[in-house]
């Protein structure tokens, strides 16, 4: 079934691959040091979170992406199930909390990734490095925050004419109205809102990847201060 459903995605996952992403559903399962996903159930693991990770080459131009930003990244999803179908893609993983950061360490060493980064910081910390700051093609967030939050996080990480993409499920009017609005103050603008599809034998999931592309520089000040845009988001009235 995974390969069935990736397939539908147009991912095709070679032998070799298969079992990399294996090697990574076992440290998922076998970490004992902290709870960095909530389950350890292989099959859990591999259709709800991996798989699911691969929905975002249905955005094509993740293909050819050469460096990518994972905000908030936790045990590596989406990013981690990203580098393994692109060995080339220059990775840096965002996360803030220490147990979680030192699991990607442990992940990305036992996985043998070149090119890739750890960064245990705050997003807001991380955007504000000039060596960090508009330098990505691809900034990409799963299950992180409301929209317009994740439009201040993500936009001033991606370079102009690059893209942010925002893994979510039930996706409310509200929530796009809003995110749009963000947006719009950062530099950068919602160019699809993509139904991700399911093949009937996978437990019925609504999944929504939105696409924001940088139009232009985002102002100085964005991201706000730590804690900032959760408390004010963007785009609200």
């Amino acid at each position: 079934m995974f390969v069935e459903q990736a397939r539908l995605w147009g991912v095709e996952v070679s032998e070799i691959t298969s079992d990399r992403i294996n090697q990574y559903v076992e440290l998922l399962g076998g970490y004992d040091k902290a709870n960095v996903i909530g389950t350890r159930d292989p099959d859990a693991l591999l259709l709800d979170h991996v798989l699911d990770s691969l929905s975002c080459f249905l955005f094509q131009p993740l293909w050819v992406a050469q460096t990518l930003a994972d905000v908030g990244s936790g045990a590596g999803l989406p990013g981690i199930p990203l580098k393994l179908m692109s060995p080339d893609l220059r990775t840096t993983f965002i996360e803030s909390t220490g147990k979680k950061a030192s699991f990607l360490n442990y992940a990305t060493q036992n996985l043998g990734f070149d090119d890739v980064y750890v960064k245990n910081q705050r997003v807001e910390e991380v955007a504000a490095e000039l060596d960090q700051r508009a330098s990505y093609d691809t900034v990409t967030a799963r299950a992180v925050a409301s929209l317009p939050v994740l439009a201040e996080y993500c936009v001033p990480l991606v370079r102009e004419g690059g893209h942010v993409i925002a893994m979510k499920g039930v996706l409310s009017e509200a929530e796009l109205f809003e995110g749009k609005r963000a947006a719009e103050q950062i530099g950068a603008r919602i160019t699809g809102v993509m139904a991700v599809p399911m093949l009937r034998e996978m437990r019925a999931r609504d999944r929504t990847l939105v696409i924001l592309q940088k139009m232009r520089p985002t102002p100085e000040g964005y991201p706000r201060r730590a804690g900032t845009a959760k408390k004010r988001p963007l785009g609200t009235a």
